[in-house]
């Protein structure tokens, strides 16, 4: 059991870094393309694609955030290797990285052996601050027809995207603050 004073701490060094209130991140783009799974034959060619840009609209104490940064991530995976619970880089941010996987909803029976474009799915999105030792963590759940829209052609390929009166879509996230420490590292997870 940690003392109040370690547990204090851990409570000033997440409240240092984020701002009051922390405000939700913003998906102001999502596309997800490619052909649906046909053979074992066409499992790498052409790649499935999902592109999502996101704006951070917080302002990071002790850290050079501007309160509109954004970044890009790309994932590109065949389908017969969907991309479940792989996490993905997004573009470089001076003061830490931002990564997400994809995951099917847990409400679905979803065939994990294949990815298919048109499927539902849930990004899990994370931003690390390295000089603070925080991280954040967000979920977005995606439905087509629901948030998403999208077609695909007589030839099978599909390309569904978020839809426009979604935008900006928003994703509450939560904080986790890490110290290390001699006999291992101590998490602290506010509510």
């Amino acid at each position: 059991m940690l003392p109040h004073s370690a547990v204090f701490a851990l409570l000033l060094a997440f409240t240092a870094v984020a701002q009051d209130p922390l405000y939700p991140w913003e998906i102001t783009r999502l596309v997800v393309s490619g052909a649906p799974y046909r053979s074992e034959a066409a499992c790498y060619d052409p790649l499935a694609t999902i592109a999502v840009e996101i704006r951070d609209p917080n302002r990071y104490a002790g850290v050079n955030s501007s309160g509109s940064d954004r970044t890009q991530c790309i994932a590109k995976f065949p389908y017969c290797g969907p991309p479940y619970n792989t996490r993905f880089n997004c573009t470089a941010i001076p003061y830490g990285n931002w990564t997400f996987s994809i995951s099917p909803p847990p409400d679905e029976r979803a065939d994990t052996a294949y990815w298919n474009v048109g499927q539902n799915f849930t990004l899990l999105l994370r931003l690390a601050i390295w000089e603070r030792g925080i991280w954040f963590v967000g979920q977005a759940k995606f439905s087509t027809w629901e948030n998403l829209r999208g077609l695909c052609s007589a030839g099978g390929a599909c390309s569904f995207s978020l839809r426009e009166e979604m935008a900006p879509f928003l994703v509450h996230q939560a904080g986790q603050t890490y110290v290390n420490r001699q006999d291992g590292i101590i998490s602290y997870l506010p509510q």
